[in-house]
C-alpha cells in the first residue's frame, strides 16, 4: 500500500498542473489532470461582505446619493422654513398677491411666513408646486423602503381657526 501511494504521489509531482493548462508534453500528464481548468483571478479587494445585508448596502449608496443632491441643493440660499419639519408648520392663509397665488405658513413660534410657487419648505427640500383654495402641494425627495430616491407629494392644508 505504501509503495502505490509513493508511485501516486510520484506521478503527481512529475506532471504539475502548469504543464496541463500549458498543454506540454501530454503523452506523460495522466487523463485526470488533462482536463484540468485553472480557476479565475479573485479581485479581493472588491468583494461583497457576505454577511453584510444587501439592503443596508444599497440603502447607504443611495443614501450618499441623496446627500450628494442635497449638497448640491445647498449652494442655493436656504429658505426660513426649510429649517422646520412639515409637522410643526401649519397652514393659516391662502390668497391672491399680484395675480398669483401665495399661503401664509406659520412656523411652532407663530411666526408667520408668505411663500410662493417654487418656495422650499420643511427639511427635506420640499417644494411648493401647486397652490389651491385650502391646500399647498409639495413635492419632497425620501428614500423608500429599498433605499431608491422617490418624490413624494405632500400636502399641507387649511384647519378651522376653532378647532
Amino acid at each position: 500500500m505504501k509503495h502505490l501511494i509513493w508511485l501516486i504521489s510520484g506521478l503527481m509531482l512529475s506532471a504539475s498542473p502548469l504543464q496541463a493548462a500549458s498543454g506540454a508534453d501530454d503523452t506523460n500528464i495522466p487523463d485526470a489532470l488533462k482536463h484540468m481548468v485553472k480557476a479565475p483571478e479573485i479581485d479581493f479587494a472588491n468583494l461583497r461582505d457576505p454577511f453584510a445585508s444587501y439592503l443596508a448596502r444599497v440603502a447607504a449608496s443611495h443614501q450618499a446619493s441623496l446627500l450628494e443632491k442635497k449638497r448640491i441643493m445647498a449652494n442655493r440660499k436656504r429658505e426660513p422654513l426649510e429649517n422646520f419639519d412639515l409637522d410643526v408648520l401649519r397652514l393659516v392663509a391662502i390668497f391672491s398677491m399680484g395675480g398669483e397665488r401665495v399661503a401664509m405658513i406659520e412656523d411652532a413660534s407663530k411666526k408667520g411666513y408668505v411663500v410662493r410657487k417654487g418656495n422650499y419648505v420643511g427639511k427635506n427640500n420640499g417644494k411648493i408646486e401647486k397652490i389651491e383654495d385650502n391646500t399647498v402641494y409639495l413635492t419632497e425627495q425620501i428614500l423608500n423602503p429599498a433605499g431608491n430616491i422617490v418624490s413624494h407629494q405632500v400636502t399641507l392644508t387649511m384647519k378651522e381657526v376653532n378647532e
